[in-house]
């Protein structure tokens, strides 16, 4: 499947943030579930709103409160996020 060039630069910023040794396994991981939401949804296309939705689908539940913060700190704004914060 094909990635955007937006959709991979915000991957590669999430994934700068995650420690060294779980990387290539969180990469994997979110690659994986993007492109299943997007065959989900009919798109052939990753695109920046289905890396989100899949960076918070693959977020373990005790630090997904942290999300909204690193949001923030991408330029993203997580009130349009809520939905799937909740």
């Amino acid at each position: 499947m094909n990635w955007n060039d937006a959709a991979e630069d915000l991957l590669q910023q999430i994934l700068a943030q995650t420690p060294r040794p779980l990387r290539e396994a969180a990469e994997a991981q979110l690659r994986e579930r993007a492109e299943s939401l997007a065959d989900d949804d009919g798109k052939r296309r990753v695109g920046v709103e289905t890396v989100i939705a899949a960076w918070i689908a693959t977020t373990p539940e005790a630090v997904r409160s942290d999300l909204p913060r690193q949001m923030e700190r991408f330029g993203l704004d997580p009130a349009e996020y809520a939905h799937l914060l909740e």
